[in-house]
């Protein structure tokens, strides 16, 4: 079974990553596959609205900590920072398509996969859905453009708690503050998500994608992650010294 599945109703594209386990993480497999799904829809004239989904019950559970391909913990820094820059170029590539883009959320929307959700257009979440967003609880900072995306959807105030108090933010607050356009019952976020495109299909295909590029011109904060990448990996360079550092004797208990 394949990681990503596209299917298409006329204008309207439906994207479902399942990885089939691991609570939906993004591996670097994963990470690659999405990439390149979202390379595939630049060049395509038929697709005007895209809607992005992962299982019924997960989103995404963030990044895989376990996958070594990803992380490579014993290659250089140069392999390691390309490898960690993989994720921003994902996202990236998603963020710049001439489509409109609605991600549809259930379950859990973590880290990375939350990150990955707002580098998209639009956000319908499941009333039951939650999102967090650990890094800088765990050591790290929000790489991927996601700081940059975050404080323009939520604000500064609401991005900083958000982060450091390590917040879980149901489908009402997110809503609330920003981080959701719309809400669904538990397990339909994809119909509505599927009912807001099939409405934003109706605006003529070219108005609409000089029209969105004119407000990520305008609004598009992303521009401003250009050093994201090298603070996400030197900080997690610092957590695994400190993790894989020894106690000294003086300071155990």
């Amino acid at each position: 079974m394949p990681m990503i599945d596209v299917s298409r109703k006329g204008p309207i594209a439906i994207v479902r990553y399942d990885r089939g386990g691991k609570a939906n993480a993004l591996n670097l497999n994963a990470i690659t596959a999405l990439t390149e799904v979202a390379r595939s829809f630049e060049e395509d004239t038929e697709t005007h609205v895209i809607v992005v989904t992962g299982t019924p019950t997960r989103f995404c559970a963030g990044v895989d900590l376990s996958d070594n391909e990803l992380w490579h913990q014993d290659a250089d820094a140069v392999v390691r920072h390309h490898l960690m820059s993989k994720g921003g170029a994902m996202c990236n590539a998603w963020a710049r398509l001439p489509q409109v883009t609605i991600a549809a959320l259930e379950g859990p929307v973590i880290g990375g996969g939350a990150v990955f959700a707002l580098s998209l257009d639009m956000r319908v979440m499941a009333a039951d859905a939650r999102m967090r967003l650990p890094e800088v609880r765990l050591g790290l900072t929000l790489g991927w453009g996601g700081l940059p995306r975050l404080t323009a959807l939520a604000g500064a105030s609401r991005a900083k708690r958000i982060l450091f108090a390590d917040t879980e933010i149901d489908a009402a607050s997110a809503e609330r503050w920003g981080l959701a356009d719309a809400m669904a019952s538990p397990t339909e976020a994809l119909d509505t998500a599927l009912s807001l495109a099939r409405e934003i299909a109706l605006c003529p295909p070219l108005a609409m994608r000089l029209t969105k590029r004119a407000i990520d011109a305008q609004a598009d904060m992303s521009r401003y992650a250009h050093a994201d990448a090298d603070q996400f990996f030197l900080a997690r360079s610092i957590a695994e010294r400190a993790r894989d550092e020894p106690i000294p004797a003086k300071d155990r208990g």
